[in-house]
């Protein structure tokens, strides 16, 4: 039987051995699973944590050594978990905050996985052969990424967000941008310590190769933020070195302050503005998505106020957006769960207890990475890195939101200076062993024991049920997305409700996704309509159930209006919208749901009374003037909203489809031909347009004309020559 120091050998090599296969993590995409960027990555690690604990517990009753120590860092990271814990248990939702959702993976069970690995990279990690290996496996999946991103530059990987702005396995150019960061430090750190020319090579190419790249995610705050930061090591640097070195530094902090300095002065340059990076910076504060995170952030601070100590506990931020919406938001997307700014977060999030123990965390670190130097435990490249990294990200989180990838660089960076902060001497084997019994291990095969247990059904609880509710949703939308619409909302319905029943933090995800395939359901005509009619009656059942589940749920609320209307039930429908609006009342949606609820209900005049409302809280809402002007004219008053119309528009008749729709129904053809006659102008390719502009000529009688445009529309696209034909055929057929 292996005798004390053999297995606690053993168990020590497993933990270290598990915890150098966190770097990996980022690499992890889970094509079957929904949000699949995120939630393979963060399963992954949650599950790894969970076994890796069951060994470090009994390492941990072995060795005195393999004990987490205390310093500022475990102090004030303790304190703000402690924290997140009472504003879980006191905040708006419970359920979500400790949970969160497939699309964050963060609440507080999240949480306490980091600290879990935190703790455990600083008790296990203690010669420092051990952190530059973990750094340097780090860096190596770092290239990995970073060759990826160069072919998706390219063209022989798709870019999975759209556009140009890489993004690697990270599925979010922002998110791939704050991990480079961090590997950015770590090569510089690296580079100067190298002795041998061949290693500095190495580093340094790295080095040069993530920067181009991170230059390429043309992410504005760790863009800013790796300037900060440059200058913040630099400048250490500088005081701290002489000669070469130091000249050097000074030479990279003059760099620094120039490129603002430039940037200004080519700013309208055309090579400036036609690079999608450098237009970024010059679009900052005109962009509505930029300049709508001012006004977020505001909202924050509102809604902090209410809630100041504890604030609303984590994914709560949902509600203050909610509460709090500014009209003026109409141009970025409809729901926004972050303030896009780490601080604003926390402080909504866990109040000024919650900021305050985040803030410390950052504090302790710049304080013990200063202390350790002082004391020799850390060289100068360390200490310039380090705080120059911690300034970096400081900076970079007053644009972003933290995510798994960036969570696991900074804690692993905070572990590695706790380390280094509170070495202790290493005990000799005899030592160690000298005073355990076999008793003693009996004990600590039990305390192992049990853990193993506990473990076992977190995974299976809280990690493989998530999974397969992921999994369900996924198989969904690949069943929505398919070409056979025979069965397919039944199939749909069994595969969701498959996951809605396994009951975890998924089931809001599968309800949320069953109203949003119902659109495509409701709209498909190749599907029976009782298959519609089971399908909504479906949904509508499993909306109210999350309705009662988070009373709290705006997203919920809007969800179940938008079935009830669906679904003909106009009276739930309103009254849905007004609790909604008790919640959000200047919301211009929840207006756009009651005026569609009010028209279908036979009641024009209140439908017009809240798309005026709507149009009063935003005038320069495009969708909101479209809305009031066409119920307008459906209920006869044209010239009322015809007059809108030139208002903001600059003509009585607007390039819009919807109003063919508006004037048929009054009965005005004349003007049904004017929109197409429009829409043509403005989308001379259009065949589908002409074929319409015929159609509409031909019934004003007009048939010249509509032979014409007909004949076009078939030299546009010619799949369109034999139904185009026929109806020539016709025209020609009445005329004679």
């Amino acid at each position: 039987m292996p005798n004390t120091q053999q297995i606690e050998k053993i168990l020590s090599w497993i933990v270290k051995g598990g915890l150098l296969l966190v770097p990996f993590i980022p690499l992890i995409v889970t094509r079957s699973m929904y949000f699949p960027f995120i939630t393979g990555k963060n399963f992954t690690f949650r599950i790894l944590i969970e076994l890796l604990a069951v060994f470090w517990i009994g390492l941990m009753a072995l060795s005195p050594r393999f004990r987490p120590r205390i310093s500022l860092l475990t102090v004030f990271y303790g304190l703000f978990i402690a924290t997140l814990i009472s504003a879980t248990v006191l905040g708006l939702s419970p359920y979500k905050s400790l949970w969160s959702s497939f699309e964050r993976m963060e609440g507080l069970f999240g949480h306490l996985h980091l600290f879990l690995y935190f703790l455990m990279l600083g008790s296990v990690f203690i010669a420092a052969k051990d952190w530059r290996l973990f750094f340097n496996v780090s860096i190596g999946v770092s290239a990995v990424t970073a060759m990826y991103a160069f072919v998706q530059l390219a063209g022989g990987a798709v870019i999975h967000q759209g556009g140009v702005r890489v993004d690697a396995t990270f599925g979010n150019a922002t998110y791939f941008a704050v991990y480079l960061l961090f590997h950015l430090f770590l090569l510089a750190i690296f580079f100067f310590q190298a002795r041998e020319n061949w290693l500095k090579g190495v580093y340094g190419a790295l080095l040069v190769m993530e920067a181009v790249v991170l230059y390429y995610t043309a992410s504005r705050g760790p863009l800013l933020g790796m300037l900060v930061g440059a200058v913040i090591f630099a400048l250490v640097l500088s005081f701290l070195e002489k000669g070469r070195v130091r000249k050097i530094a000074l030479g990279g902090v003059l760099v620094a302050v120039l490129i603002p300095v430039a940037f200004f002065f080519v700013k309208d340059t055309e090579f400036v503005r036609s690079s999608d990076t450098l237009g970024r910076f010059v679009n900052m504060l005109s962009d509505p998505a930029a300049a709508g995170r001012f006004t977020i952030w505001k909202m924050a601070l509102e809604g902090w106020q209410e809630r100041p100590v504890l604030g609303w506990g984590q994914e709560s931020f949902i509600y203050i957006f909610s509460k709090y919406y500014d009209p003026s938001l109409w141009q970025n997307e409809p729901w926004f769960d972050r303030a896009h700014n780490v601080f604003l977060d926390w402080l909504t999030a866990g109040g000024i207890l919650g900021l305050g123990t985040y803030l410390a965390i950052f504090g302790a670190g710049l304080f013990l990475c200063f202390r350790s130097f002082q004391k020799g435990r850390i060289d100068r490249f360390v200490f310039a890195g380090v705080f120059g990294l911690l300034s970096a990200n400081f900076f970079q989180n007053l644009f972003v939101f933290d995510n798994l990838t960036s969570y696991l660089m900074f804690f692993a960076v905070l572990a590695w200076v706790h380390q280094s902060s509170s070495s202790v001497s290493v005990p000799q084997d005899k030592e160690i062993s000298g005073g355990w019994h076999m008793p003693n291990m009996m004990v600590v095969f039990s305390v192992m024991l049990l853990a193993g247990v506990f473990a076992a059904y977190t995974v299976f609880t809280y990690n493989v049920k998530p999974i397969r509710a992921a999994r369900s949703i996924i198989n969904a939308l690949k069943i929505a997305g398919g070409p056979d619409p025979a069965g397919k909302a039944d199939a749909i319905q069994e595969e969701l409700g498959r996951g809605i029943k396994l009951n975890t933090f998924g089931t809001t995800e599968a309800r949320e996704q069953a109203n949003q395939i119902g659109n495509s359901i409701f709209q498909n005509p190749a599907i029976a309509d009782q298959d519609k009619r089971k399908y909504l009656a479906f949904v509508i059942e499993e909306i109210e159930k999350q309705r009662k589940d988070q009373p709290f749920d705006v997203r919920a609320l809007a969800f179940i209006s938008n079935a009830y209307l669906a679904a003909g039930r106009y009276g739930d429908t309103l009254a849905m919208v007004d609790e909604a609006m008790k919640i959000s009342k200047r919301r211009q949606n929840f207006y756009f749901v009651a005026a569609e609820a009010n028209l279908s209900g036979g009641q024009p005049n209140k439908a017009i009374e809240a798309l005026r409302t709507a149009y009063e809280l935003a005038p320069e809402y495009p969708e909101a003037i479209h809305n009031l002007a066409i119920v307008l004219i459906i209920s006869g008053r044209v010239k009322e909203g015809e007059d809108l119309l030139e208002k903001h528009f600059g003509s009585r008749i607007v390039a819009e489809p919807k109003y063919v729709i508006a004037y048929r129904n009054i009965g005005d053809l004349e003007k049904v031909v004017r929109v197409w006659e429009k829409l043509v102008a403005a989308n001379p390719g259009s065949a589908q347009y002409r074929a319409e502009l015929g159609g509409a000529y031909f019934q004003i009688g007009r048939n010249k004309e509509a032979i014409a445009e007909l004949q076009k529309a078939i030299e546009l696209e010619p799949r369109f020559k034999d139904q185009g034909e026929k109806v020539i055929e016709q025209i020609n057929a009445v005329t004679k």
